[in-house]
């Protein structure tokens, strides 16, 4: 064997060279879709108990790897400058949803087998996007989607629901203080104000009686 053949860099493969940019962009890919889940249910006012936040979080994980399966990339693996592919194309939905089960495994087994078995199994891998920061800048673009929805569930989540909205303005001390105006306003305060006013004019009755109740509110509503 020449020691050309013995230290070519060219026995490295693809999938090792780029298989950790790929690990950082899967578990930043399924904190986003945690993020989503937890939204969804706070979107559709469901009550989050344990096996129901799990439920949605793994729906929007598989709905998350079949997007991705289409294009081969999301906002972390662009960010992290590399594609999901098999033979240089896509995966495709029915191998990104396949994936969504097997991804999990290969994060947790890769950093001591420095390999991803599911994925080789898959037939998948990653390759690097077009090389060079103007150019995966650029590459973004096809991706606001990704980020639109994760800024958007980051704000469903910070964001009081009608549950929350009701209890704090009509049974907490500090909610009182909100209604009168005694005490500095809050974030909670004014998102809680301002759903209260939205859904009172709505004509949701529950909502116009705290609203009733509460000074603050009524004469925002009595505003046109």
């Amino acid at each position: 064997m020449s020691d050309g053949a013995l230290f070519s860099t060219d026995t490295v493969t693809t999938e090792a060279r780029y298989q950790w940019h790929l690990w950082v962009a899967d578990v930043l890919d399924m904190a986003t879709a945690a993020l989503v889940g937890w939204a969804a249910l706070r979107a559709l006012e469901q009550e989050r108990t344990p096996v129901a936040m799990v439920i949605a979080m793994v729906v929007a994980w598989i709905l998350v790897s079949a997007v991705g399966g289409v294009w081969g990339r999301t906002l972390w693996r662009q960010l992290a400058g590399v594609r999901l592919v098999r033979a240089a194309r896509p995966p495709g939905i029915p191998r990104g949803v396949a994936r969504a089960f097997t991804a999990p495994v290969d994060l947790l087994i890769a950093p001591v087998l420095q390999r991803r078995p599911f994925d080789t199994m898959l037939g998948l891998y990653a390759e690097p996007v077009t090389a060079g920061l103007s150019a995966r800048l650029k590459g973004l673009a096809p991706q606001l989607a990704w980020l639109v929805l994760l800024v958007g569930s980051v704000w469903l989540i910070v964001t009081p629901t009608r549950a929350e909205m009701l209890k704090y303005l009509g049974r907490t001390l500090t909610g009182w203080h909100c209604c009168h105006g005694t005490r500095d306003v809050t974030w909670e305060c004014k998102t809680s104000l301002n759903r209260a006013v939205r859904e009172a004019r709505s004509g949701r009755e529950d909502v116009k009686t705290v609203v009733a109740d509460c000074p603050v509110a009524a004469e925002r509503l009595a505003k046109p």
